[in-house]
């Protein structure tokens, strides 16, 4: 009984193991590009993302969170494993993270090729607009109210995991800047990553490429947090960035 408790213990409380799938067609001989899902939104939401990726010329990989147990920590680790899953035998992978996901990148210092980062707040905004995910197990999608993300495919996630998106509105934590080529893109009306937590905690990164959208940026319209991962013309000049190195 005491070896059947011990097993159900281990099992119970294991760290959750994220999933890793291929989303395009099979090119083994193309460099591998990781997608990371923020936990809470749908992968749905990332399919022009995957097109544009894989019409680049690379081999699109969503790396996604299921359940609703994680915590930082347990999503950080599972994306370096991820990571290093999917550089065994190949050419060294590039990442695309939207949002949230992108702070989890940053967090786990992996050393991709090329790092894409769309509409991640890089730095504590001066007023936060959110809500706040109630005590619990789990968290309904993201703590931002709806109409303030556009229409973004979500799902549940952890309440930790959901508590700390929050937390991270006021007081980002401590993260090495990339050492790659990155390319950070906001936009003036995207309340996650407005310009002014995107722009500056990013200057002094030694390979920065910034984006701004919208009419005080390059692109003739501004594009909601959800718009940022939407929008096809974006998404072309996403993989573009990341089919370069």
């Amino acid at each position: 009984m005491g070896m059947l408790l011990a097993l159900f213990g281990a099992v119970a409380f294991a760290a959750p193991t994220p999933t890793l799938t291929d989303a395009g067609r099979a090119r083994p001989d193309a460099r591998p590009a990781m997608l990371v899902v923020t936990p809470g939104v749908s992968p749905a939401a990332y399919s022009v993302w995957v097109d544009a990726v894989e019409g680049a010329g690379l081999d699109a990989w969503l790396l996604t969170f299921p359940g609703v147990t994680w915590t930082v920590d347990d999503a950080v680790a599972g994306l370096k494993s991820a990571f290093s899953t999917l550089s065994g035998g190949r050419e060294v992978p590039v990442i695309a993270a939207h949002g949230y996901a992108g702070v989890l990148v940053l967090l786990s210092a992996v050393e991709p090729a090329a790092l894409a980062l769309v509409g991640t707040p890089l730095g504590p905004q001066p007023v936060p607009v959110l809500t706040r995910p109630p005590v619990g197990g789990a968290a309904l999608g993201l703590p931002w109210a709806p109409e303030l993300l556009g229409p973004l495919a979500v799902e549940p996630t952890s309440g930790e995991l959901g508590r700390a998106y929050a937390a991270w509105a006021v007081s980002l934590p401590d993260y090495a800047p990339p050492r790659c080529p990155s390319l950070v893109v906001s936009s003036g009306i995207d309340p996650v990553a407005p310009p002014e937590v995107v722009r500056l905690p990013s200057q002094s990164w030694p390979d920065r490429r910034w984006v701004r959208v919208g009419m005080l940026g390059l692109d003739p319209k501004e594009l909601s947090h959800s718009e940022l991962l939407s929008d096809p013309d974006l998404a072309a000049e996403v993989a573009a960035f990341l089919r370069a190195p």
